[in-house]
């Protein structure tokens, strides 16, 4: 039986104009131990000048969503105080708070020396209550007792914290278990004691280039993906900052792309623009001037270049689908029929489910576009994208699994433990074919 542990905190961002760096320091670190994070902007559209900002954080499978949300006044609020926020309604910082105990055990110890590292850099009178014991005395022993069992309510995750994957004989010896956490300690302040400062991410495309060895492929492919995240998270924050000032999101959206991607968008009467039917266009003309089709009748009249793929397309797709890929979309569809409900006590539990299930749908369908665990295409970059990708899948797996622990009451049970089952074995089929691809079988 798990015991309920609950970390308990509030303060206040000491200077309101740093929030952007507190925000990118915390997605870097988000980012480093494989967890999940989304910079959030959102206001009343009464009073827009009232922006709640901050991230909604997920350090580790199974652990509840935290909230390192800001009001305006720049207090830390609750997931459940946003709108509060908003309209001006809190008198006083309140309590935030987030649970722990079906994650594992250095999830816990992430949260905690996170608090602690944001405490001494952002939010020096921030106030911590830890239901284990371990803010006030970094005792691991004690923290292992009451975590009980030392959550392994979550198992087998190839991605995030609990990387080494250690035996149960190994997680109960308290030596080796310190070990760990002094580890993970020294990752979070490391991390977050420093500006993130990341110079653009030049991706050689010449194969001459390219790191020699798979596991230097990896790495770079990973540095790729966090990069790519990190960008994806700032331009949505440009996007709503420019959108509490009154632009439409289209404009929102554009002025975004130029300013934080420094993108130069063509404008829509620009003469240039290129005309461009996809599938008419040969290589022989590729870089030749504009191409346009004489007549509608010419195109219509073609013939198909495949007339097996054109009769049916959906059934070559669903021929072509690679059969973990097969099964990660048919779960997803379950999981749409299972949680219907918008019940607001479920909005978080739901929201990591469905990102962590789009991510191993989305991993898998870049990782396995090409079947590659049957390929013999030994190119390194192929491994590197398949890889970072499978990655991402495994990943997203655990999550899921994790959020399905706090969903229990939304359906009947052995329906939530069916799909438990369920995402564990994905998961293993997964972290299967992400080996073979590793070795470059």
């Amino acid at each position: 039986m798990f015991m309920g542990i609950t970390i308990h905190y509030r303060g206040r961002l000491a200077d309101l104009s740093r929030i952007e760096d507190f925000e990118d320091r915390v997605l870097d670190f988000v980012l480093e131990v494989g967890g999940l994070a989304r910079i959030w902007r959102t206001f009343d559209e009464q009073w827009p000048a009232r922006m709640v900002r901050g991230l909604i954080v997920h350090l580790a499978p199974g652990q509840d969503s935290m909230s390192l949300l800001v009001s305006p006044e720049g207090w830390l609020i609750g997931l459940i105080d946003i709108e509060s926020a908003e309209r001006g309604e809190l008198t006083e910082p309140p309590w935030c708070f987030v649970k722990t105990q079906f994650g594992p055990i250095e999830g816990h110890v992430a949260v905690v020396e996170m608090l602690r590292a944001l405490k001494k850099e952002f939010i020096p009178e921030l106030e911590v209550s830890d239901e284990s014991g371990y803010w006030e005395t970094s005792n691991i022993a004690e923290l292992a007792k009451k975590h009980g069992f030392l959550g392994k309510a979550i198992e087998g995750l190839a991605e995030g914290l609990p990387q080494s994957n250690l035996s149960h004989e190994a997680a109960e010896d308290t030596d080796i278990l310190a070990r760990r956490i002094e580890g993970i300690a020294a990752q979070v302040h490391k991390t977050l004691g420093r500006p993130s400062e990341h110079p653009p991410l030049d991706f050689p495309e010449d194969s001459d280039v390219l790191p020699p060895d798979p596991q230097a492929m990896e790495e770079l492919w990973d540095k790729l993906y966090k990069y790519n995240r990190r960008r994806q998270e700032r331009l949505n924050r440009g996007i709503e900052e420019r959108r509490s000032t009154g632009q439409d999101h289209d404009e929102a959206f554009d002025d975004a792309l130029r300013d934080e991607l420094a993108l130069e968008l063509p404008d829509e009467d620009d003469d240039e623009l290129i005309p461009f039917h996809p599938g008419e266009r040969g290589e022989e003309d590729k870089d030749d001037e504009p191409w346009e089709r004489e007549s509608e009748s010419e195109y219509d009249e073609a013939e198909p270049a495949d007339v097996s793929l054109t009769d049916d397309p959906i059934a070559a797709f669903e021929r072509e689908r690679h059969p973990l890929l097969e099964t990660a979309t048919d779960l997803m569809l379950r999981l749409h029929k299972t949680f219907p409900s918008k019940d607001p006590q479920f909005t978080t539990a739901l929201q990591t489910l469905f990102d962590g299930a789009g991510d191993v749908v989305g991993g898998l369908a870049q990782a396995l576009s090409q079947h590659g665990d049957d390929d013999e295409d030994d190119d390194l970059n192929q491994r590197g994208l398949q890889i970072a990708q499978l990655k991402r899948a495994v990943r997203g797996a655990a999550f899921a699994h994790g959020a399905l622990f706090h969903l229990r009451s939304a359906a009947k049970a052995d329906t939530v433990a069916d799909l438990l089952r369920a995402f564990e074995e994905l998961q293993r089929g997964m972290v299967e074919v992400l080996g073979r691809v590793r070795e470059g079988s």
